[in-house]
């Protein structure tokens, strides 16, 4: 099989070679324009073809990676423009453009607004540009929940739920008026940590004292030249003034390409693929539910519209890579905030059965919490971000019940049924008392196997994980501190683990393959109406699981 993969690497060296030499004689791209929009996420997702999707992490590597062949390019100028990337994606960003100023590469920002997520990640370019119009709005970060129990009181909502256990605040927002306490200390130590982090970076990136940086955030907005003035900002220029700046006293001014432009005249670097196993990816993302995964929709609506993740989907996707001879190990990539404990519990087992053949790795992206850190903890290593949270070790169940609100509504409901407890889920009938005894045993259970699950993927004693998990959230680097993950780093990192558990050396490239099984039942239509049917679907699929391993919130930089 080499034999073919060798001649079609010579075959298409070939043609690279030719293509290089006619690049030589074009344009000369001394920088090439990056523009960042997007949610950035890790790699491509499963879509429908009429749906476009977003640029990925590994596609800027790859763009940067093509940039760094050319020998003739002098740097990146990078804008960024509708960027919906987490915080924990947006410490990738800042990781893929370090490790192409390590290079020996330049990189400038150019912002003409920059919000606080947008500056933190632009602090790692050799220089800040921004027009006098503009102004840096690095007011911090805040954390912000809304609590409907008061409004679903008032229209005769009741909800019913037992949580394991004082931190486990899923359902804290549709039940209570304001914060728990011990919601409001997690909170707060969740931004203490974040805030910490970025404060520290910013400033190192940029030679700033801390202390003084703390205090220019408390005086934000600040317009371009005062930014500038405290050093935040290297330079105020125009769009058309880049050129001459960037020049530095040089008679020929610079050429900026966009990328779509450049990539036409960048040299590609030559091909040659050794014998050796390739990395499987698989994608955890989105609620987790039982069933098949359903790929991004149309649909508008956060949570409701986005990717989802099945068990059974990844169970196919797991088996087929545990077969296949041509893969050495697995990078399960996580970004979700959890959802049904059953389904948790099966992709877990799927996990840390085929890791008794086959290394597996897991990265954990913006958010990793309860149910998505549960399919994680089989892994031999856990990778993540400072700022992805994760942990959320705790369960959450019951129910909403409609009785007050259809009688205000004249709906008047009869319920015949066998058996005592037959009603139990009945959004109709409250929880006896004998119910809900039963509804915490069961809540009780499924906590209880979570934290076996840590205990034993992390080899920590039970007591070691219980003092850490009462469903409280953590930060990447205070997950580290607690022992839950390995190492903080983004991706690569999570390559460069497998790859060593897998025996290969660091200096060898090993392909990255992310694996995306076809749906169980093909879709026979497609459409806005497909798409509504679906998240109706997905939506009473995850309320069927009346215990729930899930996150209520995110965390997210303006």
């Amino acid at each position: 099989m080499w034999l073919f993969v060798w001649i079609a690497d010579l075959l298409y060296d070939a043609l690279i070679g030719l293509r290089n030499l006619v690049s030589l004689l074009r344009l000369r791209p001394t920088y090439v324009l990056l523009e960042l929009s997007g949610p950035y996420p890790e790699h491509r997702a499963r879509a429908p073809w009429w749906i476009r999707q977003p640029p990925s992490l590994e596609d800027l590597r790859q763009q940067l990676r093509q940039i760094t062949v050319d020998r003739r390019v002098a740097g990146v100028v990078v804008t960024v423009r509708d960027l919906a990337a987490g915080l924990a994606t947006i410490q990738s960003l800042r990781a893929a453009l370090a490790t192409y100023r390590a290079g020996g590469r330049r990189v400038v920002a150019y912002l003409t607004q920059a919000s606080t997520r947008v500056y933190y990640l632009a602090s790692v370019a050799d220089a800040v540009v921004m027009p006098e119009s503009g102004t840096l709005d690095l007011v911090g970060l805040t954390l912000e929940a809304t609590f409907l129990g008061e409004a679903f009181e008032r229209i005769g909502i009741v909800g019913e739920f037992e949580q394991i256990a004082e931190y486990k605040t899923a359902a804290e927002p549709f039940t209570r008026r304001a914060m728990s306490e011990p919601m409001r200390e997690a909170l707060n130590t969740i931004l203490d940590s974040v805030f910490d982090d970025l404060v520290g970076e910013v400033a190192f990136a940029r030679k700033i004292d801390p202390a003084a940086l703390r205090a220019l955030v408390n005086t934000a907005p600040l317009p371009a030249r005062e930014a500038r003035d405290a050093g935040l900002v290297d330079a105020v220029l125009f769009e058309d003034e880049l050129p001459q700046h960037l020049a530095a006293g040089r008679r020929r001014l610079p050429a900026i390409l966009p990328w779509r432009l450049a990539r036409r005249s960048l040299l590609r670097p030559f091909r040659w693929r050794r014998p050796g196993r390739a990395i499987a990816v698989i994608g955890v993302t989105g609620v987790i539910h039982v069933g098949e995964s359903r790929p991004r929709r149309a649909l508008p609506l956060p949570l409701l519209g986005g990717e989802t993740t099945g068990n059974a989907t990844i169970a196919r996707a797991v088996r087929a890579v545990e077969r296949d001879p041509r893969f050495g190990a697995i990078i399960l990539s996580v970004d979700s905030p959890g959802g049904s404990a059953v389904a948790s519990d099966l992709i877990w087992r799927e996990l840390e059965r085929a890791g008794r053949r086959k290394p597996v790795v897991a990265f954990l992206g913006n958010v990793a919490g309860s149910g998505g850190y549960y399919v994680a903890v089989g892994a031999r290593r856990i990778i993540s971000q400072p700022a992805t949270l994760t942990g959320s070790i705790g369960v959450v169940s019951g129910k909403f019940t409609v009785r007050g609100l259809a009688a205000r509504a004249g709906i008047h409901r009869e319920i015949l049924g066998r058996g005592e407890a037959s009603t139990i889920f009945s959004p109709f009938m409250p929880f006896s008392p004998e119910e809900r005894r039963r509804l915490r045993a069961r809540t009780v259970e499924i906590y209880d196997r979570f934290v076996d699950r840590v205990a034993a993927g992390r080899r920590m004693p039970r007591e070691q994980v219980l003092a850490v998990a009462r469903g409280r959230v953590w930060t990447g680097r205070q997950a580290h501190q607690h022992r839950l993950i390995d190492a903080l780093g983004d991706f690569t990192t999570a390559v460069e683990a497998a790859k060593e558990l897998m025996g290969v050396p660091a200096s060898r490239s090993v392909p990255v393959i992310p694996i995306r099984p076809p749906q169980d039942v093909p879709v026979a239509t497609r459409g806005l109406a497909m798409d509504i049917s679906s998240v109706i679907g997905g939506i009473a699929a995850l309320l069927e699981e009346h215990v729930l391993t899930l996150m209520p919130w995110d965390l997210r930089l303006r």
